[in-house]
């Protein structure tokens, strides 16, 4: 499997921590969110791990000199990194030779996740949870009655879970998912963003599985609040 980290973004809804610094160096815990993203894509076992540098491109490939460790890392500069992060996905396109995973830098999943995450999966599949509260800036999913994704996207009304942040696609499913990809930036512009793609997909044959996270607990830092909070929660220990 390989694994692909989008860390291309400004993190503009930080304000002034990230003014000149890349979000995916933001220290939560300390340690940048880039390390923490590559600890968990680490433990899945990756034959190659791509991560998709935009905004302060050079910190990030300065960051990852020390943070990467023995893993398999290639890094991929996104220069159209103010476009939407499905710009960033493509630019990563060219390295990855199997099956893949794609997931945000700016979550931090407990480690034993991995063990949903690594079994391997037939169809695109969108990892899911049921226990949270879910917000207006909350991905959301319906399912189908096969449990299969029905729709996603912040606006939803009518749903049964929400998204976290990780998406599989198998070496069988990466021409369809990327032929896809393709269509949604030729028809719907480039600031897009990946899960565009399972929602188009749901609308068809191949529509993407689910598979269930719930009851571990992670942590979205997308605002200076959601960071605050995930800093109490991993100095409160037990995270691991």
């Amino acid at each position: 499997m390989n694994a692909v980290l989008l860390a291309a973004g400004l993190g503009s809804r930080l304000g002034s921590l990230t003014t000149e610094l890349p979000k995916a160096l933001l220290p939560v815990g300390g340690k940048p969110l880039l390390a923490h993203a590559l600890a968990f894509a680490g433990r899945l076992g990756p034959s190659r791990l791509v991560v998709v540098g935009g905004f302060c491109f050079p910190q990030v490939e300065q960051a990852l000199a020390t943070i990467r460790g023995d893993l398999p890392v290639e890094l991929v500069e996104n220069r159209a990194f103010r476009d939407g992060n499905l710009v960033s996905l493509l630019a990563a396109k060219p390295r990855l030779d199997e099956g893949f995973l794609v997931m945000n830098v700016d979550h931090i999943y407990r480690p034993a996740i991995a063990r949903v995450v690594a079994p391997e999966v037939e169809r695109v599949t969108a990892f899911i949870d049921t226990d949270r509260t879910l917000g207006a800036d909350d991905m959301k999913v319906a399912r189908d009655a096969d449990g299969r994704v029905a729709a996603i996207a912040k606006t939803l009304v009518t749903f049964d879970c929400g998204y976290v942040g990780m998406t599989r696609v198998p070496t069988a499913l990466c021409d369809r998912y990327f032929a896809e990809a393709e269509r949604a930036l030729a028809e719907e512009g480039r600031a897009i963003h990946v899960e565009r793609i399972l929602a188009r997909l749901a609308k068809t044959a191949d529509a993407p599985a689910c598979r269930d996270i719930s009851g571990y607990g992670w942590l979205e830092v997308d605002t200076p609040d959601e960071r605050a909070a995930a800093e109490r929660v991993l100095a409160g220990g037990g995270w691991g």
